[in-house]
């Protein structure tokens, strides 16, 4: 009983400070030219797990170079949503005009980076909050730094 209410915290470095919060070591990372997102790592009790707070200090500086595989998962998640408001299958929907994979980035705003094995791999998860899908966080999973899925209904964290 005398923990209960004690906050875990794991000073990094490179990624500041981090808290346990239901299960996840979490704070902010930033990824440029984004901006800043929620971080979320797995971990024991004590701290954060090695390998996840190695990927997180890698993504800095991998992100410029994930973004076209993002980028180009974004706008194939854009294309359905556009056509369905073109359509007026959705009405009263509102869905920007985006003319290339390069456009989205003004449509789309950081949500969270979550960093936990999958399968027993490890899994970086970039998600981001979309102007044509107002419901859903879209997350783009990465293991080994290929992307092996991008999801529209990712949890956020």
């Amino acid at each position: 009983m005398f923990g209960l209410f004690k906050s875990e915290q794991f000073l990094d470095a490179e990624l500041g400070e981090l808290r346990r919060s239901a299960g996840y070591w979490k704070g902010g990372l930033e990824l440029t030219p984004c901006g800043a997102f929620r971080l979320a790592l797995t971990g024991s009790r004590k701290a954060p797990d090695p390998t996840a707070v190695g990927l997180a200090k890698e993504l800095r500086e991998r992100f410029k170079f994930l973004m076209p595989e993002i980028q180009n998962g974004l706008l194939e998640h854009y294309i359905p949503y556009k056509e369905a408001v073109d359509a007026g299958e959705e009405t009263g929907s509102r869905c920007p005009e985006i003319a290339s994979a390069e456009a989205v980035w003004p449509h789309v705003m950081p949500a969270h980076v979550l960093i936990e094995p999958i399968q027993g791999v490890p899994t970086v998860e970039i998600a981001f909050r979309v102007a044509w899908d107002e419901e859903h966080t879209v997350g783009a999973r990465f293991q080994n730094w290929k992307l092996i899925v991008l999801n529209g209904s990712v949890r956020e964290k």
